[in-house]
């Protein structure tokens, strides 16, 4: 419910008083590599002696027969919620494809626009990346609480109706009545200006980038979504933050700056139920002692993993 402004990092007069020049609806089509030049669709090109790829991420659609029905939307721009808010008010139940964090809060939002909602995950648990079994089972009692359906180990086959949504085939061979679907399943990083200049890619998209963040053109950056460091594309905002303070120190600083990884400490916080998830959250560290501690009736999970002196210092605490 908030405005576009306020979603802004700064308004546009900042970047004036700061001698910053932004331009804006201008989509960059090349990079001169030996020139050192971008060229944007307009045909107007900028010089640079450092540059940075910023380009951020798309949402990832699965290759599902019948995505390009009406009612089928993504979940990632201020130009898509604004679609899923107008035809919501068109339908009466919507579901989400996706059980991470983004998709859970994607559900909460379809009950806010007053819709029945459902969460459709293939795998066995919700935020999988985040929770183990007993923490992933606390989080769906807690959300089906809320009023929404959890289905989980639902692999979807087919997108149905007669140019629109109105139902889903799953493989096992059940359906889901429902008139919207939102896919909240992953990114994909906005790299494709990669193949026209001869820039490395990483195993899984993005631009790849060494411990400078630097990519296989030592004048040419990379950082956020747009980067692949050690083949691992970091989604959140917080190590894009990290990313661009690397990449300032090497630029303007002591060049002694590396990024060597980023936590992935992860929060979802909907009325009633707030996660927490840091550092090694499944216990992969070789050494790892998980203890726990579970209270069903209030609804309490945490659990904490303590390490052997030759594993890492993380720690995890996970808070239903």
């Amino acid at each position: 419910n908030k405005s576009e402004e306020k979603l802004l990092m700064a308004p546009r007069s900042w970047y004036e008083t700061q001698n910053i020049a932004l331009k804006t609806s201008q989509l960059v089509t090349g990079i001169d590599r030996i020139g050192k030049r971008v060229t944007t669709h307009t045909g107007d090109t900028e010089s640079y002696d450092y540059l940075i790829l910023a380009t951020g991420s798309s949402a990832m659609v699965p290759p599902i027969k019948g995505v390009d029905k009406k009612g089928v939307f993504v979940y990632r721009t201020i130009e898509d919620l604004d679609q899923i808010i107008e035809y919501a008010k068109t339908v009466k139940r919507g579901a989400v494809l996706g059980g991470g964090l983004l998709g859970l809060e994607a559900a909460k939002a379809l009950m806010d626009l007053n819709l029945e909602a459902q969460v459709i995950e293939f795998a066995p648990k919700l935020m999988p990346r985040q929770l183990d079994e007993a923490g992933s089972n606390m989080l769906k009692s807690k959300i089906e609480e809320l009023g929404i359906e959890i289905l989980m180990n639902k692999n979807t086959k087919e997108i149905c109706g007669n140019g629109k949504l109105d139902r889903l085939e799953f493989t096992d061979g059940t359906t889901l009545e429902t008139e919207m679907l939102v896919i909240s399943c992953g990114i994909v990083s906005r790299d494709e200006l990669a193949k026209s200049c001869d820039l490395e890619r990483g195993a899984r998209g993005g631009f790849k980038v060494n411990n400078q963040l630097q990519t296989n053109d030592p004048s040419i950056y990379a950082i956020g979504e747009a980067a692949s460091h050690n083949d691992m594309i970091y989604g959140l905002v917080a190590p894009g933050y990290d990313m661009a303070d690397t990449v300032v120190d090497q630029l303007i600083g002591e060049q002694t700056k590396e990024f060597s990884g980023a936590d992935m400490s992860t929060k979802l916080k909907l009325i009633g139920v707030d996660v927490g998830s840091f550092g090694d959250a499944l216990g992969l560290t070789e050494g790892s002692i998980p203890i726990a501690f579970e209270d069903k009736n209030a609804g309490v999970y945490k659990r904490c993993l303590l390490y052997t002196s030759d594993a890492a210092d993380d720690r995890i605490s996970v808070d239903l």
